[in-house]
């Protein structure tokens, strides 16, 4: 008897009993969004419910392609109860774009979809929901997060490797990840985020226009995370596909959804009124000037966007251009025409979060795509390549730059979106030289000019108005008929470079974290291909970084910078502008813009480079900035020539400070720097200057500090004092500081930080820099003054049980249990208990011993005070006394394997021993005595001394990762880090016992 035939009946039928137990999918799509679902995205779910991802799904632009993470998530349900080695569907759903995109559909779509499966308390939603429940474990049926430019909204889709999830992202920032290099985040984290992008993750790539290379790479990680690369990989569901309406060539027809049934698939009336909408559009080249200073294109589509809102009466209407500066340039003209008589909406990629979010949101109920409100006044929105993916906007008009044939296909899909208008007219610009046989656009290249010829060709002659227009329709069936004779179309694609092969001695660099080897491989090549590795920087502006950057390090690792207060930028373009070059080039907004050869080493104006509380640096020398850096700036530098600033809800003299307000949107608490440099904008208020005076007072009293505040939210201002009055947003900060946790601000002033809620620690971006530090992860959770080395020993275990057994083949249970027991150990170090304890040696003598407290000082200049105190060695890292006492005391199983990789855990739980460890002599070792649970710990200052220290070469801990690397495979390993790492930091987030049914 064929047992794998066997097997498959075996699966088959539990399939089926599970599927009878499930509602069917158009039942559980309709109840999610009210209406049914198109042919195409329940013939995908008829698919993925029996078998493999197809590798592309050719659909239109405006088919719902978003709908297909509905179909990811029924059916992860629908498999809720098979292992994990059998199961074929992911619980993370990556959705990718290649774009810097401002508005995610897909993150709205996903995160709708959890509410709702959250709240669900009866019928076929809250049947998905506890089947994903079932899958994960945890109260959550499903999580969202978003990685553009860093983390935004965290929303705990990392926080649990079981957790089902939906994460948005773009190809550099998941890219990086896959590859071990987080971009603006430690190395030390970069290990989990390579395991979950790798394990159990579906990736679907959304408009694939440049990311041929991203493709490539990923399909080098599927083979190399195989059988035939490690010993024992870890079987766990990994797929990835691309959602485009110009799939890659290379992608064989079998392997493309829907293929023959097409036809069936997006037979919909709404899908058929979106598709034969008609768009006629005009073909206009634009002349050159006389002014050399002037960009023609820039004026004729100002003129155009103005007659389609003055003459033709359109309401919305968008005007996308290639490059940043073009679409600046447009909306000064502009705003200079409109008289107040419309409004002018500028968006580009070069936005920083927290200021994008604001903007979208203000505009997003007038332009979306469905049931849209009516504005007061016609919108003339301005924007570049961002708009083309993501974006669920529709408009009445369309004036456009020239691009390559796909790019064009998306900006035509934000007009008449839903096909409710029809026609909706547009107009394609193309400056005269770029309408000519050229290849020197950076983004398109040739296929700009070819494209151009390939639409004037198809055009048809119109006399309107008795002027010669050419004109031809951009429909989605019109053009499709248009173009049916062309057999192929790569021509008139935008430029798809190839990456390098990836090999497995670049994966034997890449995933050396810590520390990091140099030279490394350039991971933009493997994202983008060859000729388009420009990487990018990260920038934040603060208020109080002061003429001298002495006290900056202080300043900043108080207040460490969010994600969503971070301009990404293109690395060289930055370099010029901190060294005040010529910024005369221009870049577009597709990530891996072409690179600019820039000086490498330049003396420029100071600046901070973040990399933790530890690491960070201040420089003057340009060679210091590595690609994916974290800079902060003084607010003086202004973000002229970098990017776009909205400056309505700011701090500081230049409207440029966003720390408090994008700490809260990454879900923190709220904190107030009540220092001269940060209100300055609000001086001339009485009571707050009063306040700041206050704070200036270096013998400050906590009580005179709330009374200060209570006289700014008390105050009732004269009639021509009401200018000076502070914001409302203002006010409401101070009035959430006024409880909190004041500190002085090493410059002047005092920071007010409130304590985290519970609730702020599920939904919060983490200090992902917090492993660089051997005392931040020892703070206590919510509401808890000190937790036990004990206790957090076993909350940690329990968490990692429960870990292991959702996402893992059961033999790896027992062995990170006992990894999770041991990870904090060398704790009991009497030094670090007295670090614990703010430097009471008493306490720490006598007291049980700690594994977290609420007593670690923030400060760095007084971690540093106790721990010279201490008599702690620089670099000392407590997970390597903890490896020592575990292979001295624990109860290690029999066999290498199994023993080698309890101990490489624990040495691995803050992302070092990958493969080192710090350089840490330790000349004087306190003797270790105690207890961890029952067993007895005891070693002596000369059995200290004895012990090969970490950081030496033959200690074994090397050996022990490469040994362990090969055993399960590069991204294995680091899964296996990862479920002990987000264990324990859940099991220090929140105190769990045995009893706890969900996480």
């Amino acid at each position: 008897m064929d047992m794998a035939f066997l097997g498959r009946l075996q699966n088959s039928f539990n399939l089926t009993k599970t599927m009878n137990m499930m509602p069917n999918f158009p039942t559980f799509f309709e109840a999610l969004w009210n209406h049914e679902p198109f042919p195409w995205q329940t013939m995908l779910v008829e698919r993925i419910a029996h078998g493999e991802w197809p590798s592309a799904l050719d659909l239109p632009t405006a088919s719902g392609k978003t709908a297909c993470i509905d179909a990811a998530v029924y059916a992860l349900a629908l498999q809720a109860e098979i292992p994990v080695p059998e199961r074929t569907a992911p619980r993370r759903i990556w959705f990718v774009v290649d774009r810097r995109i401002v508005v995610d559909e897909a993150y709205d779509r996903a995160a709708t979809m959890a509410d709702k499966l959250a709240r669900a308390t009866a019928g076929p939603l809250k049947h998905v929901a506890d089947r994903l429940r079932l899958v994960g474990g945890t109260t959550r049926p499903l999580a969202v997060g978003r990685l553009r430019g860093g983390i935004l909204r965290y929303d705990g889709w990392s926080r649990l490797p079981s957790q089902p999830a939906v994460i948005t992202s773009t190809v550099d920032q998941l890219g990086s990840r896959m590859l071990f290099r987080g971009y603006g985040r430690s190395h030390l984290a970069a290990p989990i985020f390579a395991g979950l992008a790798v394990h159990d993750s579906l990736i679907l790539l959304d408009e694939a226009h440049c990311s041929v290379p991203f493709l490539q790479t990923m399909r080098s990680i599927q083979a190399y995370r195989g059988e035939s690369w490690a010993e024992t990989p870890l079987k766990t569901p990994f797929a990835f596909a691309v959602l485009s309406a110009t799939p890659p060539p290379e992608i064989p027809q079998e392997l493309i959804f829907p293929d023959v049934e097409r036809e069936a698939a997006l037979d919909h009336p709404e899908l058929r009124k979106r598709l034969k909408a008609s768009k006629p559009t005009e073909l206009v080249v634009v002349k050159a000037s006389r002014d050399d200073n002037e960009d023609p294109l820039v004026l004729r589509a100002a003129n155009q966007a103005m007659s389609y809102v003055m003459e033709s009466g359109k309401r919305r209407v968008a005007v996308i251009v290639n490059r940043v500066r073009t679409a600046e340039e447009v909306a000064s003209t502009l705003r200079a025409q409109v008289e107040g008589q419309a409004d002018v909406v500028l968006l580009t990629g070069r936005i920083r979060p927290f200021e994008r979010d604001r903007l979208v949101d203000k505009w997003k109920p007038f332009l979306k795509a469905s049931s849209p409100s009516e504005p007061e006044k016609p919108i003339l929105f301005v924007s570049t390549q961002c708009i083309e993916v993501g974006a669920d906007f529709s408009f009445d008009a369309l004036v456009t730059e020239c691009a390559s044939l796909d790019a064009l296909r998306q900006r035509f899909g934000r007009l008449n979106r839903m096909g409710v208008s029809s026609p909706a007219p547009a107009v394609i610009l193309i400056r005269e030289p770029d309408a000519k046989d050229s290849e020197s656009d950076p983004v398109y290249g040739a296929s700009l000019s070819k494209t151009w010829a390939l639409l004037t060709e198809k055009a048809t002659l119109s006399t309107e108005d008795s002027k010669d227009r050419r004109v031809i329709d951009l429909g989605f069936e019109a053009l499709d008929k248009s173009l049916s004779e062309l057999e192929d179309v790569t021509d008139y694609l935008a430029p798809r470079p190839d990456a390098p092969i990836l090999l497995p001695a670049h994966l034997d660099l890449l995933c050396q974290t810590a520390p990091t080897p140099h030279p490394e491989p350039d991971i933009q090549l493997y994202l983008h291909g060859k000729g388009r590795g420009a990487s990018e920087v990260h920038i934040v502006w603060r208020a109080d970084l002061t003429e001298s950057p002495e006290p900056w390090v202080e300043t900043v690792a108080l207040c460490s910078p969010t994600s969503a207060e971070m301009l990404t930028v293109p690395f060289h373009r930055f370099l010029k502008w901190l060294a005040k070059s010529d910024l005369a080039d221009d870049y577009s907004d597709v990530e891996g813009n072409i690179s600019n050869d820039v000086e490498s080493t330049v003396s420029v104006r100071p600046f901070l480079i973040w990399r933790g509380r530890d690491r960070s640096e201040i420089s003057r020398n340009t060679a210091d900035i590595r690609p994916n850096d974290v800079i902060l700036l003084p607010a003086g530098y202004d973000i002229t020539g970098l990017g776009q600033a909205a400056k309505e809800q700011a701090f500081g003299e230049h409207e440029l400070d966003l720390w408090e307000l994008a700490r809260i949107a990454a879900g923190h608490p709220p904190a107030l720097r009540i220092q001269r440099a940060v209100l300055g904008p609000w001086l001339a208020y009485p009571p707050l200057r009063d306040l700041v005076t206050l704070a200036e007072d270096p013998a400050w009293k906590r009580e005179m500090l709330q009374q200060g505040i209570d006289a700014v939210l008390n105050y009732e201002p004269l009639a021509d004092n009401l200018s000076a009055k502070p914001p409302s947003w203002l006010l409401d900060l101070l009035r959430e500081a006024r409880n909190g946790r004041f500190l002085d601000h090493p410059v002047s002033g005092v920071i007010a930080i409130t304590r985290k809620r519970q609730s702020d620690r599920e939904t919060s971006e983490p200090d992902l820099f917090a492993d660089d530090d051997d005392l931040t992860s020892a703070l206590t959770p919510a509401g808890r003054s000190q937790v036990s080395l004990a206790e957090h020993s076993a909350s940690v275990k329990y968490v990692v049980k429960r870990l292991a057994a959702s996402c893992l083949p059961a033999e790896f249970g027992d062995l990170l249990q006992l990894a999770a027991y041991w990870h904090d150990v060398g704790k009991i170090d009497e030094r670090f208990q007295i670090l614990l304890r703010q430097g009471d040696e008493l306490a720490a003598q006598s007291g049980e011993p700690l594994a977290k407290s609420a007593d670690v000082p923030i400060s760095q200049a007084r971690r540093r005070a106790i721990r010279e105190a201490s008599g702690l060695p620089p670099n000392f890292r407590h997970e390597m006394l903890s490896l020592q006492l575990a292979e001295q005391h624990a109860p290690l199983p029999e066999g290498e394997p199994a023993a080698a990789l309890i101990l490489h855990l624990i040495a691995s739980h803050h992302g070092l021993a990958r493969p080192f460890a710090p350089i840490s002599p330790d000349p004087s070792p306190p003797a270790v005595t105690g207890y961890l649970g029952n067993v007895a710990i005891s070693l002596s200052v000369e059995e200290r001394r004895a012990l090969i220290p970490a950081h030496r070469l033959d200690s074994g801990l090397s050996e022990r990762f490469w040994q362990l690397t090969r055993r399960y495979g590069w991204w294995g390993l680091a899964y296996l880090e990862a479920i002990l790492r987000l264990g324990d930091w859940y099991g220090s987030e929140f105190v769990i016992t045995e009893e706890a049914t969900h996480l």
